[in-house]
């Protein structure tokens, strides 16, 4: 039984800091971007509310107090990091990309806004399928049932949460920057592994 909780209380605590920390490092990266960039600051406060809420505070809550028998692998800090660091990066470079929009077509502020938070979340959601896996029955619910929370917001809540209609371009360009985020997300998790293969944590 000792061994049983310990495996818990650790792999659990595991998945939240994961969740946690990616918002701490890519909340840190934009502040110090936009800091010394001319460029207003893409997120508001209810907006943030809503990201984090689907892919942080619901199921971190949920995920901490889940039974885990699992064996323990690696160290906490290295599994920490090696699933928050490469998201954090893909969220900013996600932002970026979204912020550089405006010189090819034409965006305004609102579905610029509209776009981060969508962009935030998916990737967000990326790094909750990661640490769900591999999937049983609650964490299965868990992930439908905040997709579906978070479809729910940006459709029905839009005006709550200060978004837009998304438009039949607002979609592709949605399904563009998915494909991105996804290429940048494997890019990052690869390229974090090797740099860090052989660091003593």
């Amino acid at each position: 039984k000792v061994v049983a909780e310990g495996r818990r209380s650790i792999n659990n605590i595991q998945r939240s800091s994961s969740l946690f920390l990616c918002k701490t490092g890519y909340a840190t990266l934009l502040a110090l971007i936009f800091m010394f960039l001319s460029m207003t600051y893409p997120f508001i406060p209810i907006q943030l509310t809503l990201t984090s809420m689907v892919t942080i505070g619901i199921p971190s809550f949920i995920l901490a107090l889940e039974p885990n028998n699992e064996r323990i692998n690696g160290k906490i800090i290295s599994n920490v990091l090696k699933n928050s660091v490469p998201t954090a990066l893909t969220i900013t470079a996600n932002i970026i990309i979204i912020m550089v929009l405006p010189s090819f077509i034409r965006l305004t502020s609102d579905e610029i806004s509209t776009l981060c938070v969508i962009m935030t979340g998916i990737t967000g959601f990326m790094l909750l399928y990661k640490i769900c896996t591999p999937f049983n029955n609650l964490r299965r619910l868990l992930f439908t049932f905040l997709i579906v929370m978070f479809i729910f917001g940006i459709v029905f809540l839009r005006e709550l949460f200060s978004l837009v209609i998304l438009s039949p371009s607002l979609i592709f360009l949605v399904a563009g920057l998915f494909a991105i985020a996804v290429i940048l997300f494997n890019f990052f998790t690869s390229f974090f592994e090797k740099i860090t293969r052989n660091i003593k944590w």
